[in-house]
């Protein structure tokens, strides 16, 4: 009896390899894949490394990304208002996740002046806009799937990011994490 588990086991060990081997190989593939699409640092959790993002205290530079009706959005369109920027991606789990603290903010914040602008990154704009709808996303929501339009300008590398601009057109406050609602209209309400 002893004889043959031990002649099993050593029949089920190549196939346990197999399986082990498969699973390496798609780890592999998988990580070539993120490795190829996205810029070195992109989806760390947050932090504090604003290294490529226009500095506090500098002009926020200009960009222009596409609507859900394929028109182009600069943010100079909003020259002379706050703005509250926001980068994030359907994809991404903290940016899911304070998708409420952000509509309830600007539900307390939209009759400033201020706007509002999400921009979604490192996703096709169809898969951006479709959730951007289906959970009530009542702002402006903008889309640049493979960074041309912040590329050299806004080194994201960290999901969610959030940039306050002045009405100046002026960069006031930074946020690489998720925030509360109450978070968000503090930071909003200093640059209105």
């Amino acid at each position: 009896m002893q004889s043959n588990s031990t002649g099993n086991a050593s029949r089920r060990h190549p196939a346990a390899l197999v399986s082990w081997l498969a699973l390496a190989i798609s780890i592999l593939i998988a990580g070539y894949a993120v490795r190829t699409t996205l810029e070195p640092g992109d989806l760390r959790p947050g932090g504090n490394d604003t290294a490529g993002l226009p500095a506090i205290g500098e002009q926020a530079p200009d960009f222009a990304a596409v609507d859900s009706d394929g028109r182009l959005v600069s943010l100079s369109d909003y020259a002379g208002r706050p703005v509250w920027l926001n980068f994030w991606g359907s994809w991404c789990p903290p940016c899911r996740a304070e998708v409420p603290d952000m509509l309830q903010a600007w539900q307390t914040i939209q009759d400033s002046d201020a706007a509002l602008i999400a921009v979604s990154l490192e996703e096709p704009s169809e898969d951006a806009f479709e959730y951007a709808e289906e959970v009530g996303m009542d702002f402006v929501v903008l889309s640049d799937p493979e960074r041309d339009a912040i590329r050299g300008k806004y080194r994201v590398r960290s999901f969610p990011t959030h940039i306050f601009i002045d009405a100046d057109g002026v960069v006031r406050d930074i946020s690489l994490t998720p925030m509360s609602a109450q978070t968000a209209i503090q930071k909003a309400r200093t640059i209105s």
